[in-house]
């Protein structure tokens, strides 16, 4: 005990000493970040060095890729409210955000009933195995500043709410008993019930906080709770950090040396802030038209990760959201699976247990539906390398020597892919135990399998592919210029600047772009004639959105539709220049930011030679 109070003390000194130096040298940088929709500070992801890459951080850098598939857990105070405040379905695990409720309102009427007596271990730790997850991520304390466990600050769960039980403690014992890897959400910034914690403007006058006060919270809160977070539950997989309002680089750095110092091999995410962390995380249900292997490092298979949520209507439990039988959609949270997968990503999947610890019957029916497809077609997913086309039509997935086509909907019984250069020496059904030869046709780049409808499964068929090639050999996916000068940039056929943003696979448009700067577009093309181009976009509207299309040589402010509705192209006014011929990256991003980011549609834009 000793020991500890003692590196606490030596902890919170060293934080004071770079908070002064930070001020000192960075007293107007203020992060405004929005804490939904924006990003934080000038990088995204990749600023931590190289060498944080420790052989400890590797190891389990390496299980994050082979296993793919995890368990998210929103739990907390809020799960009490059923999602309702004065009889009006309000919202799930920002509730108290979004009634306003006061601090002490909050207390009385969500925290001191937070009782959850039939909580029990083992039950969560069978959920998950059963729906073929590898790790489970639970929140230690979300954004209404509640700490699930024996925490030396007095708002917890067992001390203030008199619950008597540490459910952290007993997940961990369970966990490590049945070699499930555990990891902690932590929300590092934003606490409603801390004056110093941002985003509470209801009863502390502003969501964003004078620095003293900020530093004050960070070092009597934030320090001590990671601290013991990572010190008292044994092995911890990773620190889920989210929303990083007024984190520098000061407080970033200090949550990985400490993260560090108490757990060696703990992944950190890219929420952190400012840049700082082990792996990237999307934007909420983040889905993207391309394979990344951008956070790849030379020797070490980086994945992105993103997150999505079996309940509806808030991560969090709702009488409204959270009992909901999504049985139709089992196929969907397959193939998010297998989409995910497929573009280099890890997939965390979210359920919401009730206020007395039970996780509701239909969620648990909506993942163990996943793990029944994965015990046999769980070779396609774990370990399994993302696609080798970087624009993939559907799901792929692939092994050396093999490609796995993940099929949900079905023209005849044909599926055919265009890309793959590789003889096909076999096909079959992943779920065919048989491994039946399935009737192939090839012609150069064109291939089509023909599946028999009794070899079809009811929810995502996979087609194995095996190759005469450990490695596919695959066409230039390069935008090729047309022979009239014309450019087409779908995109389909983009890749993300960074990754808070998201994708619409069905209509092959954006969501959620144009809510900050950093949301770049960018295509690679072939210039064979280059010139000056006229620019058709095609868009659903938004009156105020500006962004700028640049080339290698030249840019052009371009604006929205004015006319909100439909998709629609639009001429714009300009020209803009290409001067150089060659294999060339052509870019679009925000300048005058959306207001209406998650209904609007971006699809593409069209260059014209200008004759």
């Amino acid at each position: 005990m000793e020991d500890k109070s003692l590196h606490l003390i030596v902890v919170l000194i060293t934080v004071l000493c770079l908070f002064q130096l930070s001020c000192q040298t960075n007293k107007s940088k203020t992060n405004q970040a929005d804490y939904v929709t924006e990003t934080s500070g000038k990088v995204d992801f990749g600023k931590t060095d190289v060498s944080a890459y420790t052989p400890e951080i590797r190891a389990n850098m390496e299980k994050l890729y082979e296993e793919k598939f995890g368990m998210f857990v929103h739990w907390g105070p809020y799960a009490q409210l059923e999602g309702v405040w004065d009889g009006k379905e309000v919202a799930a695990e920002w509730i108290m955000n979004r009634a306003k409720i006061p601090v002490k309102e909050y207390e009385q009427q969500a925290a001191g009933k937070f009782k959850p007596v039939k909580f029990n271990a083992k039950d969560w730790v069978d959920i998950a195995e059963n729906a073929g997850m590898k790790f489970i991520v639970l929140t230690a304390k979300h954004h209404d500043g509640f700490a699930m466990y024996k925490s030396k600050h007095p708002y917890n769960l067992v001390d203030f709410a008199g619950f008597g039980r540490d459910i952290l403690k007993e997940l961990s014992d369970e966990c490590a008993g049945r070699k499930m890897k555990l990891g902690f959400y932590y929300s590092q910034s934003q606490d409603w019930h801390e004056e110093g914690g941002a985003g509470n403007d209801w009863d502390f006058g502003s969501r964003i906080k004078a620095q003293d006060k900020f530093d004050a919270y960070f070092n009597g809160k934030v320090a001590m709770q990671v601290d013991e977070l990572t010190r008292n539950y044994g092995d911890i997989f990773m620190v889920w950090f989210d929303t990083p309002i007024q984190m520098d680089d000061a407080k970033c750095q200090l949550m990985m040396d400490l993260v560090k110092e108490n757990q060696p091999g703990a992944l950190v995410n890219s929420r952190l802030g400012q840049g700082f962390g082990h792996f990237d995380v999307s934007i909420d249900n983040g889905k993207t038209p391309s394979v990344s292997r951008a956070t790849w490092l030379p020797d070490l298979k980086v994945p992105w990760q993103t997150h999505e949520s079996v309940t509806q209507l808030g991560w969090g439990y709702t009488s409204y959201g959270g009992e909901n039988d999504r049985s139709t959609e089992y196929s969907d949270f397959i193939y998010s699976l297998c989409r995910i997968v497929g573009n280099g990503g890890v997939y965390l999947l979210n359920v919401a247990p009730r206020p007395d610890g039970t996780i509701p019957q239909s969620q648990v029916n909506s993942i163990t539906a996943i793990g029944d497809w994965l015990k046999v077609n769980g070779e396609a997913i774990y370990g399994a390398d993302p696609s080798p086309l970087k624009f993939p039509p559907y799901a792929i997935t692939s092994k050396p020597g093999k490609i796995y086509l993940h099929i949900k909907d079905w023209e005849a019984n044909k599926v055919e892919l265009t890309g793959i250069l590789s003889k096909v020496n076999k096909a079959y059904c992943l779920a065919d135990l048989s491994k039946q030869s399935l009737a192939v046709k090839q012609d150069g780049a064109e291939l089509s399998v023909t599946v028999p409808e009794n070899l079809k499964h009811p929810q995502v068929t996979v087609v194995v592919l095996e190759i005469a090639d450990q490695e596919a050999k695959i066409i230039d996916e390069t935008i090729q210029q047309e022979a009239n000068g014309r450019l087409d940039l779908p995109v389909a056929k983009c890749e993300f600047a960074i990754r808070r943003i998201s994708y619409d696979y069905d209509e092959k448009v954006t969501h959620r772009w144009g809510e900050n700067q950093k949301q770049g577009l960018i295509w690679t093309v072939n210039i064979t004639k280059p010139g000056l181009f006229k620019v058709i976009s095609e868009d659903n509207g938004d009156e105020k959105l500006v962004y700028e299309l640049i080339s290698t040589t030249d840019s052009l402010r371009l604006q929205a539709n004015k006319e909100i509705g439909i998709l629609r192209k639009k001429e714009q006014e300009g020209a803009i220049s290409i001067t150089n011929p060659g294999v060339q990256q052509i870019m679009v991003s925000p300048k005058v930011t959306s207001n209406q980011s998650s209904r609007f549609k971006f699809k593409g834009l069209e260059l014209v030679p200008v004759k």
